[in-house]
């Protein structure tokens, strides 16, 4: 059996890294820092964390961007060495493992941003525009620096190439110029869960392929510093492209292949050359098969975890909402206080939440066997497959049009005023119900997106039954109504923005202090 090229780069990275890391342990001089004031740190992170809607691989980078901001103009070698002395206080990064090298690493980026942020008018629309855009590409490589993703990248051109092979476009949404960008994208965001900021980072990277290796004072530095709105403008026009969506839906159901080759590669990558160049399909298949398995249980477990954050989350907002605003407007207002309504709102969204979670299921046995096929037409040992992307024919059009979106509407609207009587009945004052409807909105959107989380694990069309085609026509309007939310609550989040700009500085400044007097205490005792 012949290796593809890219897959045989994929598993000669993952030896590499391997070596890299080795080598990585015996480095000497190292950062370290106070264990006592780290636990303050990390629990500070895990109680704001709760407050965020990003998946868990995106915590570090957001840490990294926060910081960035809170500190950003002071001088580069200084602000490279707080950032890392706040991650490893945080817990991002092991104590006493980074190695003090990595300040300069660090510091050298960063002057090279200040560069494009010195292009920047702060009064200008414009500048308030690009001034975050640079702000999360500046955190992307900072964490790549941190933590080079040579895996992910290679394990990102080995699904672009074999994916690319295999498209046929039947469709004129998508131009042949933006077509390799387009599946480039929609690899990352599936492969290597790719958020906007990261995704930012990369395209600039594929428009200036000497970006990464780039000095302060480079040719490149200046043509991306006196283009910058033309650049930000391009990078924004591929990632937003009308067909990327669509790009990205038909990528994610072939994304668990690649994971799984990349987990039995990472496994034993030495094992698992030596079963391709014997043509051990046997060995093969039972070691993808172990890998579903193992993916299946992880996907459970992490699951759990994100239901748990995410009803942590509303039970926190909710109750502090509660304390603050609706028993004082009963109290003050209405000078009366139900508190069957309180229990309800405070109750009904985190366990609304919790049962959507645990409702989820995955077809194993069927979906598993499906993704054996794709992976032995991928490694050429058995039929080959290919795969056709074309523009869905709209439903809707004309007449139909208005008639679909009043019917809508009209659902929406009749759902709305039954669940309204129905909390009229039970008490609830027009507060009381606002907040209901609010979080109802919120914990649909958060449960269909936790449900879909399974389709990074299925190869197979899951067809609606009868059911669910009523439970989505009842329920569809409050989900797209808490998608509108939750996309904007993020940019007014009030607990977010108390934690950020009123607890975080201090209390980062304060934990300073404490570990410097930490450290003076050790002086002392070395004196004695």
């Amino acid at each position: 059996m012949s290796m593809d090229k890219a897959l045989e780069h994929l598993l000669g990275t993952i030896v590499q890294m391997r070596k890299d890391e080795e080598s990585a342990l015996k480095e000497e001089d190292v950062i370290k820092v106070s264990d006592t004031v780290s636990v303050a740190a990390s629990v500070y992170e895990t109680v704001r964390n709760t407050l965020e809607y990003d998946d868990e691989h995106l915590l570090r980078r957001n840490a990294i961007r926060r910081i960035l901001k809170r500190r950003l103009g002071e001088d580069s070698d200084d602000l490279a060495s707080k950032l890392l002395q706040e991650l490893i206080w945080a817990r991002y990064l092991p104590n006493g493992r980074v190695p003090t090298k990595m300040i300069g690493k660090i510091g050298a980026i960063l002057e090279k941003y200040k560069t494009l942020f010195a292009t920047l008018d702060p009064e200008s629309p414009e500048g308030q525009a690009v001034y975050p855009w640079l702000l999360d590409v500046l955190s992307v490589e900072v964490e790549y620096v941190l933590g080079p993703p040579c895996i992910d990248e290679a394990l990102a051109s080995f699904a672009y190439q074999e994916l690319k092979a295999r498209v046929d476009w039947q469709t004129r949404l998508v131009g042949e110029e933006d077509r390799e960008l387009q599946l480039y994208i929609a690899i990352h965001r599936n492969v290597l869960k790719s958020n906007r900021a990261t995704l930012r980072y990369r395209t600039l990277t594929l428009y200036y392929p000497g970006w990464r290796k780039a000095e302060p004072g480079d040719v490149v530095v200046r043509d991306v510093a006196m283009n910058l709105v033309k650049v930000v403008d391009s990078v924004e026009r591929q990632i937003d492209h009308p067909a990327q969506d669509a790009v990205y839906r038909f990528v994610r159901r072939h994304t668990v292949v690649f994971h799984l080759l990349a987990d039995i590669a990472r496994d034993n990558p030495e094992a698992f050359a030596r079963s391709l160049q014997a043509g051990d399909v046997a060995s093969i298949d039972t070691a993808i098969t172990k890998a579903a398995q193992a993916r299946y249980g992880v996907f459970r477990s992490r699951l759990v975890r994100t239901v748990v954050r995410a009803a942590l989350f509303l039970l926190l907002t909710k109750s502090i909402l509660a304390l603050l605003v609706e028993y004082p407007y009963e109290f003050f207002v209405l000078h009366s206080t139900d508190y069957l309504p309180l229990t309800v709102n405070i109750l009904f969204p985190p366990l609304l939440l919790a049962f959507v979670g645990v409702t989820v299921r995955i077809p194993k046995k069927e979906n598993t066997a499906k993704i054996l096929d794709e992976i032995h037409g991928i490694l050429g040992v058995g039929d080959d497959f290919a795969l056709t992307f074309k523009r869905r024919r709209p439903w809707a059009r004309g007449a139909l049009y208005w008639i679909f979106n009043g019917l809508y509407v009209a659902v929406l609207v009749v759902t709305l005023a039954l669940m309204i009587g129905a909390l009229r009945a039970l008490a609830f004052n027009a507060l009381s119900i606002f907040f209901f409807l609010f979080f109802l909105s919120l914990v649909a959107y958060f449960g269909l997106r936790i449900r879909n989380t399974k389709r990074e694990l299925m190869v197979l069309e899951t067809a609606r039954g009868f059911f669910g085609t009523i439970i989505d026509i009842l329920t569809l309007p409050i989900v797209r109504a808490g998608r509108w939310v939750a996309m904007r609550a993020p940019r007014v989040n009030i607990f977010l923005f108390f934690f950020d700009f009123i607890i975080e500085a201090p209390f980062k400044a304060a934990i300073g202090i404490v570990e410097s007097w930490l450290g003076f205490l050790r002086e002392k005792r070395e004196e004695i």
